[in-house]
């Protein structure tokens, strides 16, 4: 059977419905309670680097032994228009260089326009979010060129958990999706039409997806692979030769290294911080952890109910999906051309062995960071969008009903995902910062609290996404995680409920010995001084 020829013309008009219902559900669920889920830690970085304030002030200013209020710490967060973008290029690039300053660019002329709200904060991930749904489009049309499985794509991109959970959030996430999409359609339509210009498109998208995000080099591998693989190098007189389009491809992807090269000086330059910053990434965990995470990982494109790999012991629910991904890639290699299911394969596989084998070989957890995935679970998506178009639309009817039982139940599982997620406080994807509702409650019930931290690790993101949720009565008592934590008692209110916030049990002990009364757990890392 001649692989060309089997095209879906249009969907069935029941199935185009159900597509346009999934579509405006998931505009829906991009906007809807926004600003509801904890503003967290990492999202609590982004409004700084947009605003280019550096972590060294808050420390300098704030953790010095005294008492401060929520407004205090919220200040780092608040736009300074006497702070430009070479502050913020500098700021960023020694304090964060593992995060490139595009998005962060675009942010702080958003928040100049809209305000630094965690709603206008938002809403720019929304827009990228939207946008990346077009760009889907985009793509299907220059792989597929059927309007069916674009639209069946598209429909489960909108719906798809991940996604929507990923444009409700400040960070560069929905932004790096959009360019992904965009630079593998301007990679299909320059190797179709071969001129310079679509070339030097190529190479500007992937420009841009490197300043938006590290991980694009693994995009700009899959691609090249991708070239190699339909026409990259030809065979002539027994040695093999590059072709005009792997030259190309060759050419206009060092012109996007060399157009990444000021910030590759951060990089270096400041690769002490880098490693700092990242070395979460290089701790083992237990292989049956890693593996729990992934299907985890892989299942919340299409289900998501907040499960945690640690506690979650019905992770094999997962299974039945990563059975459906795993067919469709199978599926899609037996029945589309050449250069559709070796582009799906790529973009799905290439980004996730390359962060598994080292994670295999050296030990390490990148394989299972979910928004380092985005590559693959886009290639995912364009797999499942051409199986069940295809087996509903072309393949007779024999299991028609079947495969439409199937999409229902995909479009189901999202909504219903989408709906609780978009009820809750906190979900999986704020990490370090899940239990601060948890923890602002006990706080905001306890008379004239006060809560004693520093600025040890992950705590100066968390204390101000705390600050976001504690009422005004709430201080903090900041120390200096290199000095002792002496904690003179005539500081703190007669009555006061005092509490200690994530410090190590050292520290602890002094805090104990200084207040000469003794701490009780509340849980979250949270430690209460008994009166």
């Amino acid at each position: 059977m001649n692989r060309r020829a089997i095209r879906p013309t249009a969907l069935t008009p029941r199935l185009l419905t159900l597509v346009l219902v999934a579509l405006m559900l998931g505009l829906l669920f991009r906007v809807v309670n926004i600003d509801k889920k904890v503003y967290w830690h990492d999202e609590v970085y982004t409004s700084m680097e947009m605003t280019a304030q550096r972590r060294s002030e808050v420390v300098e200013q704030l953790f010095t032994g005294r008492i401060v209020s929520r407004d205090e710490l919220q200040a780092f967060q608040r736009f300074r228009p006497e702070r430009g973008l070479g502050q913020l290029l500098t700021s960023l690039g020694q304090e964060d260089p593992q995060h490139p300053p595009l998005y962060y660019i675009l942010g702080r002329f958003w928040v100049q326009l809209f305000g630094d709200s965690v709603l206008a904060l938002r809403s720019l991930a929304v827009v990228f979010g939207l946008l990346m749904l077009v760009c889907a489009y985009w793509l299907c049309m220059e792989l597929f060129q059927a309007p069916a499985i674009a639209l069946m794509t598209v429909g489960l991109l909108a719906i798809s958990p991940y996604h929507v959970l990923y444009a409700q959030e400040s960070r560069e996430y929905s932004l790096w999706a959009a360019l992904i999409l965009t630079s593998s359609a301007l990679l299909l339509r320059a190797l179709r039409l071969g001129t310079w210009p679509h070339w030097a498109l190529y190479a500007l998208s992937l420009t841009a997806g490197l300043y938006t995000f590290l991980f694009t080099g693994l995009v700009g591998i899959a691609h090249g692979v991708y070239v190699l693989l339909n026409g990259g190098i030809s065979r002539k007189w027994e040695k093999w030769r590059m072709t005009r389009a792997g030259t190309a491809y060759l050419g206009w992807s060092c012109v996007a290294i060399a157009a990444f090269a000021p910030w590759l000086y951060f990089l270096v330059k400041y690769r002490d911080v880098l490693s700092n910053t990242t070395g979460w990434a290089r701790e083992s965990l237990p292989l049956w952890v890693m593996v729990k995470a992934s299907a985890l990982n892989f299942s919340r494109i299409f289900m998501d109910f907040d499960w945690n790999p640690d506690t979650f012991a019905l992770w094999w629910l997962c299974i039945p999906l990563l059975i459906l991904e795993i067919f469709a890639l199978l599926f899609i290699q037996r029945n589309a051309p050449r250069h559709v299911w070796t582009f799906v394969w790529t973009l799905a596989l290439i980004p996730v062995l390359i962060l598994a084998l080292p994670d295999l070989i050296l030990g390490g957890q990148r394989s299972i960071v979910g928004r380092y995935l985005v590559p693959s679970f886009l290639g995912l998506h364009l797999a499942v969008g051409y199986l069940l178009t295809m087996k509903i639309e072309v393949f007779g009817a024999k299991n028609r009903k079947f495969w439409q039982a199937i999409a229902l139940s995909l479009f189901f599982l999202g909504f219903l995902s989408n709906v609780i997620s978009s009820q809750a406080e906190t979900w999986w994807n704020k990490g370090i910062s899940y239990h601060i509702p948890a923890i602002a409650q006990t706080l905001n019930e306890a008379n004239q609290p006060i809560v004693i931290s520093d600025d040890f690790g992950i705590n100066i993101g968390n204390l101000i996404a705390l600050s976001y949720r504690t009422n005004e009565t709430v201080q903090f008592y900041l120390l200096n995680h290199e000095a002792e934590a002496n904690v003179p008692p005539e500081q703190f209110p007669d009555g006061s409920d005092v509490f200690v916030f994530h410090m190590p049990e050292a520290e602890r002990n002094q805090i104990q010995q200084s207040l000469g009364k003794p701490l009780s757990e509340v849980g979250w890392y949270l430690w209460k001084v008994e009166q």
